[in-house]
């Protein structure tokens, strides 16, 4: 069994309902979380997802709400006596991730986030593709520069998952056709997310990263007059989907 979590649908903004943009995709027992924002971890638990079951971070960029819970992420594999960490970590990212960890190991000292018996394994991913547990996955730059989308393939559905994206065309094109998306809505407008929805044809989109409250019966009635044939769906933290 195969799913897709939303733990996070927030941003910078501290709230009470939402927690900072991440996605939980759990692949045949394989756990891959997208973007590892503030309050994140305890929305991993919360999921029922014990910190040292997650081998595997993808992260789309390095703004700190979407990487901050590294920290708590990984003191807690190394140093919590409630399932500590005895496997080793996987990260990857753009160019510079290998700066972002060493950045962090530095300041607090190697040993707060590591122990002998595994390694914290960084990976800057230099192409468009992308190996996680023998699976192939798309990373693909999104505007504005250094972010970047997770597309995938999976039992013959396609999903894609745009971490921070403003609307362009590129984005359109990444969107084409998936059979799921998650969508940066904090960055664009609602016209925008029609506009998308129509030119993309995603069949369902899933608005994320949310700074303001949306209207999904709105954007959804609006959409199909512009000839949207999806389903436009406003998410919210440890909303769930099987995949």
């Amino acid at each position: 069994m195969s799913s897709l979590t939303l733990l996070g649908t927030g941003t910078c903004q501290i709230e009470f309902e939402r927690r900072a943009s991440s996605v939980l995709l759990e692949l045949d027992g394989t756990y891959i979380l997208f973007d590892c924002g503030h309050g994140v971890v305890q929305r991993l638990l919360e999921s029922g997802v014990h910190h040292n079951q997650l081998h595997h971070i993808v992260l789309s960029h390095f703004h700190p709400d979407h990487v901050s819970d590294l920290i708590p992420f990984m003191q807690a594999g190394a140093w919590s006596r409630r399932d500590p960490r005895t496997t080793d970590l996987h990260i990857y990212g753009p160019p510079g991730v290998a700066e972002v960890v060493d950045g962090l190991m530095h300041l607090f000292k190697p040993t707060s986030f590591q122990q002998p018996s595994y390694t914290v394994r960084v990976h800057p991913v230099t192409n468009e593709k992308l190996s996680i547990a023998g699976r192939c996955f798309e990373f693909i730059s999104l505007p504005p520069a250094g972010n970047h989308g997770l597309r995938f393939a999976w039992h013959g559905l396609r999903y894609a998952l745009t971490g921070d994206s403003y609307f362009h065309e590129q984005e359109i094109a990444f969107l084409h056709d998936v059979d799921l998306a998650v969508i940066d809505s904090g960055h664009i407008t609602d016209d925008q997310i029609i506009e998308l929805a129509a030119a993309s044809q995603a069949k369902r989109i899933v608005c994320s990263h949310l700074y303001r409250e949306l209207d999904a019966a709105q954007l959804q009635e609006q959409a199909e007059r512009a000839g949207y044939q999806g389903t436009i769906l406003v998410g919210r933290d440890l909303m769930s989907f099987m995949i």
